[in-house]
Parts: structure tokens; sequence; C-alpha cells
């Protein structure tokens, strides 16, 4: 009889997973993945930050069908859901989901992945909100709103929120102010660990280079509408200032989509608890992948090494060759910043990498042209599938 591995969450953890079970382990042993997902397209949103601005990047480059790259696997070895979960019933072994078209089902599995993802707390769509139309309503809608815009306010220096506004000031240098909020002293500082001040120092003077102006140690405490111009939004400041714009963009924070997970397998932030396997923790078969859990920290970055971890771990369990290895979290800082085509910088480790390096490799096209190999199960992010 077929075992049946239920990943939910099509996005960097659950598609790459998918499609490594079916090509190494379904050969071994008679397996069935069925993988979850609300969208039927995978968001490419390593490159939303310029893409968010009108003409830069198409809708078909950001967002690419999944079900083509399943098609060269055997008749029955895979299923493409489309629907959202509910909840999970440990005891039954099922997965509550609710369909797209609204119908509620359970689901069984022999092993569940949980690979959900986060989203911003703001709600922007820079990661997927909702089913296909959901988001590319709420994108297009962004696009417009950036495109009308005689300024735009960030809110929030962490990695997304530095690349948006320089790739804003990129685009449209001095045509359209650009603001950035910073918590505290200067962009990143205190909110990336392990990141070099001379990184930091970097960003800051790119981000000015580039024309962005920098409000330091503030954060919005009310965002209203101007009383006499509803376009316009007022945003009071903690330090008692206020700013006029007619587009802001909150980027500060994430939410783990955890909602239907019980909630004594999360811990007080939403995380999924993991054990040293990735497996959930006081679970037998069900497992974590990606930002829902709390061994690793929210970053792409760290994704490659986990699925090849649960594809090897599961692979383990389901041919009965042995007890799953144990995860060794990714503690080097790895980070690459696109502030536009030109500026860049980033870090691996210890190591500073040089401005013309990260240019070309991320700033150029925001790994767009790399999307293709990822959707379609042919290559990882840094690695060979």
């Amino acid at each position: 009889m077929a075992q049946t591995v239920v990943i939910l969450g099509a996005g960097w953890a659950g598609l790459p997973l998918a499609h490594k079970l079916l090509k190494y382990t379904a050969p071994k042993t008679a397996l069935k993945v069925i993988l979850i997902t609300p969208n039927s397209n995978f968001f490419w949103n390593v490159a939303a930050t310029r893409g968010l601005i009108p003409g830069e990047i198409p809708d078909e480059q950001l967002f690419r069908p999944i079900a083509p790259g399943f098609d060269r696997y055997p008749a029955g070895a895979f299923e493409l859901v489309l629907g959202r979960a509910e909840g999970i019933d440990e005891s039954a072994n099922t997965v509550k989901i609710v369909t797209n078209a609204g119908e509620a089902q359970d689901i069984s599995y022999t092993q569940l992945v949980i690979a959900t993802g986060s989203r911003i707390s703001s709600g922007l769509p820079l990661k997927p909100i909702g089913n296909d139309q959901v988001t590319l309503d709420a994108w297009h809608a962004l696009q417009r709103r950036v495109g009308d815009a005689k300024s735009v306010v960030v809110a929030g220096a962490g990695p997304t929120g530095v690349e948006v506004a320089g790739e804003l000031a990129a685009k449209y240098g001095s045509a359209k102010p650009i603001t950035l909020v910073v918590s505290g002293s200067k962009p990143l500082d205190g909110g990336s660990d392990g990141l070099s001040p001379s990184l930091i120092a970097t960003v800051d003077s790119d981000l000015q280079e580039l024309g962005v102006r920098l409000v330091r140690n503030a954060r919005v405490d009310k965002d209203e509408a101007d009383p006499n111009d509803k376009e316009r939004r007022i945003l009071t400041l903690s330090d008692g200032s206020a700013l006029r714009t007619d587009c802001y963009l909150p980027l500060h924070g994430v939410r783990v989509n955890t909602s239907f997970v019980p909630p004594h397998l999360l811990d007080e932030r939403g995380n999924v608890k993991q054990d040293q396997s990735l497996r959930v923790t006081g679970t037998r078969n069900v497992w974590a992948l990606g930002d829902v859990g709390d061994t690793d920290a929210k970053q792409l970055t760290v994704t490659d090494a986990q699925v090849i971890h649960v594809a090897a771990a599961l692979d383990a369990t389901l041919t009965g060759s042995g007890p799953a290895a144990t995860y060794s979290p990714q503690g080097k800082t790895m980070l690459f910043l696109a502030l536009g085509r030109k500026f860049a910088t980033g870090q691996i480790g210890g190591w500073r990498l040089w401005r013309f390096l990260v240019a070309w490799v991320k700033g150029r096209k925001l790994f767009v042209d790399t999307a293709e190999a990822y959707v379609g199960g042919t290559r990882l992010r840094h690695a060979a599938m």
C-alpha cells in the first residue's frame, strides 16, 4: 500500500521538497505526494522589491505555474490540491482543508510537512496573501499606488525595507522623494545579528547617495488619512514628528502562517516547535520546514539546507533505511542586498562581499532568470536538485 506525504504550502520550502521526494524517494517505495496550496502559481517574491515598481518585471516572470513541473512524474504519484489548511488531527493522521471552491475535505497522511511560510505583518503583498486572484489583485493595486505616488514612506529598515527604499530611489531619483523610517540609528542595525558594522555603514551611505531620506530613531505610531486630502496619509512618529505621504509601505515584521496548527505544537510566537531532526516536537510523523519553524532565522538563504535535510530524513523514514539525522542550524550570516542595479552589498559568515559581485549576481535580475529551473524542480537556489 502506498505511503502518502502531504505537504502544506508550495513556497520556497514545500515546492522543492515535493520534487525531491518524487525524484529520489518515489522510485524506491510506493509513494504519493500531495501538495496543498491556495496558489496555482509560484510567486518569485525575491524580486518583489523591484517588481512593485510598475513596468519593471512582468507578471509572467514573477508568477510561474506550479503544475507543469510535475508532469514528468508517474501518473498517480503526485496530486496538487488548491486549498488551505484549516486544522490537523494528529490521532487520525488527517489534515482538514477547504478547497478554493469552498469544499471541506479531510486528507489522510502517512507523513505531514508544514511549510506554509510567513507573511508581512501589515499584509502588503510582497508575499502571497491568499489565492492567486487575491494576491494578484493586491499586487496590481500596490503597483498602481507606487506608480501614482508623488512620495513614498517606507517603515522598517530590515533587509526588505532597505531593498524597497533603495529600488524606489534608484528608479525615481529626485522625481519622487523616498523616505525610510529607521527604528535605530542606522538601517539593519540591531535587526540582523552577525552583520558587520562596515556593511551596515555601507548600506547607510548607499541609501543616502541614492537620495533616500533617513528618519532615524523613530517608529510609526499612527497612520491616518489626511483630513484635507483623503488620498494622502499622515504618519505620526514616536519622536512626535509627522510625515505626510500618498504612499505608505509598512515593511516591518513577519507573521508565520500557522493559525491551523494545534496550539500545543506552537511556541509563544506562533512558530512550530521543532526537534533536532526538524520533526515537530512531540510528534512521530509531522515535520516543519522553512519560516514556520523555530530552529533557523526566517531567511530565504537557509531553505536549501532545510529542504535537503528533510528530504533525506523522510527518505530514511519512508524506506525504513534508518533514523532521521540531526539537523545542524545555519549559524552563518548570509545576506545579499540589491539597491537597484548598481548599488549592492553582502556578507557570508565574517566575509564582506564586493559591491560589483553582488550587483552582478543579484542586482541585475534578482534571480528571475533562475525561476524557471527552481519552480520546475530541476535546481534548488544554490544547489543541484
